[in-house]
């Protein structure tokens, strides 16, 4: 019999019917790719209507792809319950306005439909991000998901699964969890978690300069891409919250304290 051994994390987040939700530690960075290349590149309506599952090199481009986000160290995997196998997989990246990252995203990809769909749902991050009239748009991205097919219509699942991405979006100070659910499978995937939609992009009309490369996608009746966001709140640190009034009050007057001492110390020299 093989030694199967268990993969290795570092974090785990949660689990999910006694299987876990962790981190996923560089050494399954390999392993994770040909996931998500079978479970959810493949599977991917979207990408398999606009010809990208023919394209030569594109399970290159994608695993680049993957890679980068991957590097960000946000992304989570849900494993069996011996922990020996891959379940599922959210790729998740924090994008900011300070490094630029939705310039950097589709710089790591060849020119083609697979970086017009990049610049699609970053236009679409853009028109939400005026529409709410906010200076900053800064949030945890869910790129992509290889879910196995029962589990994009388990509603425990999907909130479970959702859930995590907000608690890793806390733990990385972002201010909101954004998912831009570019299949309807997806996009149900979203609702049943309880997620809002704020905007969406309809394939149809989409250009890239005089032609429409997602209008092909009406005969598969996938019309939209929606913008899915969860806002957070901050975690508060432990001294911050209710309870904490006397230690603060403390704490200032053993500073003032200090600071009158100092003061003496020094007039006394």
């Amino acid at each position: 019999m093989d030694d199967v051994r268990p993969l290795q994390y570092d974090i785990k987040w949660d689990e999910w019917e006694g299987m876990p939700i962790t981190d996923i530690h560089f050494k399954n960075y390999s392993i994770v790719i040909d996931f998500m290349w079978k479970n959810s590149f493949q599977q991917n309506i979207v990408y398999r209507g606009v010809g990208l599952h023919n394209l030569e090199g594109m399970k290159e481009t994608y695993a680049d792809y993957c890679m980068h986000i991957l590097r960000n160290e946000c992304s989570v995997m849900m494993m069996n319950r011996e922990e020996t196998q891959i379940v599922a997989v959210a790729l998740l990246e924090w994008m900011t306005d300070a490094w630029h990252s939705w310039v950097f995203l589709p710089s790591t990809v060849s020119k083609g439909l697979f970086q017009e769909i990049i610049l699609l749902k970053n236009e679409l991050m853009k028109n939400v991000k005026l529409s709410l009239d906010l200076e900053s748009f800064d949030s945890l991205m869910v790129h992509e998901v290889g879910f196995p097919e029962d589990l994009f219509t388990n509603n425990d699942f999907q909130i479970c699964m959702f859930d995590v991405f907000g608690a890793v979006a806390q733990h990385m100070h972002m201010p909101r969890v954004c998912f831009i659910a570019l299949t309807v499978r997806e996009q149900f995937a979203a609702e049943m978690a309880e997620y809002a939609e704020y905007g969406r992009s309809i394939y149809s009309i989409y250009k890239v300069g005089s032609q429409r490369p997602f209008d092909v996608l009406r005969d598969l009746d996938e019309m939209y891409a929606l913008l899915f966001m969860l806002p957070l709140d901050p975690i508060l640190i432990y001294e911050d919250m209710p309870g904490f009034e006397a230690f603060h009050e403390a704490l200032k007057a053993k500073e003032r304290k200090e600071r009158e001492d100092e003061l003496m110390r020094l007039n006394e020299m």
